[in-house]
């Protein structure tokens, strides 16, 4: 074979390149730390990483979840402890209305105070995030959910749902919670029901007693026509109000008494005609409080006595409401917590999984950038002598 002195120096270029070109890798890899730097490095590495960097990022999305469900759970259950403190006040404040002793004006001044705590109550129904959407409007989440005042009543403008946040592939977990089954769904204690007149009535009637008998439980609307006359609806049975039922009424003085579908319901003063008043098991806290606050302001201490009573049963109820929706969300806090735990393990194991197909034995690059600076070197020197190989320099 014929060895030009082209060749020689192709040859010799082209080692000098190929031992640049390993030491420059062997470099990135003791700067990087990284000994697969790119795909054609390790192929199956590198798929089987893009594939665990993808599982990661995905469980940071979920760890930022969490604790966004965290502080949102925290927050829905700091609003339900003040509610809590809130009715526990006022069923106390109804016990203390019981005092026979106490003056007219002594309870009006606890009418004064309920009236407070009315629009208090209001406001943490209406609390919201940081992002300013309301915590207790179910999936309405823009609008306000509780809208109204003591003297027309309060109406619910939110829904049944409750947002939820997905914290795990197979969890989506609800962080808050509709205020109507909150504030609005007071279930009266076994045996008894809610008797109420509605926020709107002109006249001066209103409830001083209730007995049932062979109740059935329903809920009843009472309303009230020219006369006055009376007009009873099942709304259970019929929630259209397409039949109505004739009570039977028996008026003693100024108290008039209705009897119809197991009830017995008196009412205490003038009703007018327009007026309305209910009876159910089930009844919300704001119409028990107004109650009690019209009853307070009423003067007839038969009617305070009742709406004390109610106002007693109505906060007992709430305090249980309140207390199950409470129970729910330190449970899923708990589960966040759980699911935090998790996360965090499965991204210490995909952490070590990256590193076991990525990281660089540091020992042996090191070990082989100094054996490729040798190569180089040695590279370098034999291709100047070579290069340097002539006749002329035999020559004298």
């Amino acid at each position: 074979m014929r060895v030009t002195t082209g060749m020689i120096f192709e040859s010799g270029v082209a080692q000098i390149q190929s031992q640049n070109s390993q030491l420059l890798k062997s470099q990135k890899e003791v700067a990087t730390g990284r000994r697969v730097l790119a795909p054609s490095d390790d192929p199956v590495a590198s798929a089987r990483a893009l594939e665990v960097t993808q599982s990661k990022s995905v469980n940071a999305l979920y760890t930022s979840n969490q604790g966004y469900a965290t502080d949102q759970l925290k927050l829905v259950d700091s609003k339900l402890s003040a509610a809590t403190d809130l009715v526990t006040y006022v069923r106390t404040r109804a016990v203390e209305s019981g005092n026979g002793a106490y003056t007219n004006s002594e309870q009006l001044s606890i009418a004064a105070d309920i009236t407070q705590q009315y629009s208090a109550l209001q406001g943490i129904a209406n609390s919201q995030d940081s992002t300013g959407e309301y915590i207790f409007g179910g999936y309405t989440s823009n609008t306000q959910p509780f809208v109204g005042n003591l003297t027309t009543g309060m109406t619910y403008q939110g829904d049944q749902g409750a947002r939820t946040l997905q914290i795990s592939s197979s969890r989506n977990l609800p962080i808050t919670s509709s205020g109507d089954e909150i504030f609005n769904v007071l279930r009266a204690p076994a045996g008894s029901a809610f008797a109420l007149s509605s926020a709107g009535n002109t006249g001066t009637a209103l409830v001083s007693g209730l007995g049932l008998n062979a109740y059935n439980g329903h809920s009843y609307d009472i309303s009230v026509g020219a006369g006055p006359t009376y007009q009873v609806f099942d709304s259970t049975a019929d929630p259209t109000h397409a039949a109505p039922i004739t009570p039977t009424v028996t008026v003693n003085g100024s108290d008039t008494t209705l009897t119809f579908g197991g009830v017995s319901m008196t009412l205490s003063g003038a009703a007018a005609a327009g007026d309305s008043y209910s009876v159910g098991t089930v009844a919300s806290a704001f119409d028990v409080m107004g109650n009690f606050v019209a009853a307070l302001q009423s003067g007839n201490s038969a009617v305070t006595r009742f709406g004390g009573r109610q106002a007693i049963a109505g906060m007992d109820a709430a305090q249980d409401s309140i207390s199950r929706v409470q129970a729910g969300v330190g449970s899923r806090m708990l589960e966040v917590e759980t699911q935090q735990n998790i996360g965090s393990s499965l991204d210490l194991q995909y952490s070590e999984t990256l590193s076991r197909l990525q990281d660089a034995d540091y020992a042996s690059a090191v070990s082989n950038l100094s054996q490729q600076q040798i190569y180089l070197q040695a590279a370098q020197q034999s291709f100047i002598k070579v290069s340097n190989l002539s006749l002329f320099n035999y020559i004298n």
